[in-house]
């Protein structure tokens, strides 16, 4: 009995629920990666990446990625010591144009650019 229970031990695979290398992979890309890259990247599917983050972080992925692309681009506002564009930093960190950068601001903090 103890021999199977060895057996089957050395078998056990730690389980998949820990989002841990799937958050560190999405703050290393700064935000830039796409949920299908980042289900590639971490050999599951992005349904599957989906439901274990519904499950353990209560966003989607995309919402995730986007969070974290918005919180770099704020940081690059606040740092701003060149006096860059907000279309300069906007195309920096992965937004189509200053009008993207802009709604996202909007979105996560209840005020225009102006404003900050």
């Amino acid at each position: 009995m103890l021999e199977l229970n060895a057996f089957f031990l050395k078998r056990l695979n730690a389980p998949k629920q820990d989002l841990s290398s799937i958050v560190t992979c999405i703050k290393e890309a700064r935000g830039q990666i796409t949920v299908d890259a980042l289900a590639k990247k971490n050999h599951t599917s992005p349904r599957q990446l989906e439901r274990r983050f519904h499950k353990h972080i209560g966003i989607t992925p995309k919402e995730f990625i986007n969070i974290s692309r918005f919180q770099h681009a704020f940081s690059a506002i606040n740092h701003n010591k060149n006096r860059k564009s907000l279309l300069d930093i906007a195309i920096e960190h992965g937004y189509y144009d200053h009008a993207h950068l802009t709604n996202e601001i909007k979105r996560y903090t209840g005020l225009p650019p102006s404003g900050l």
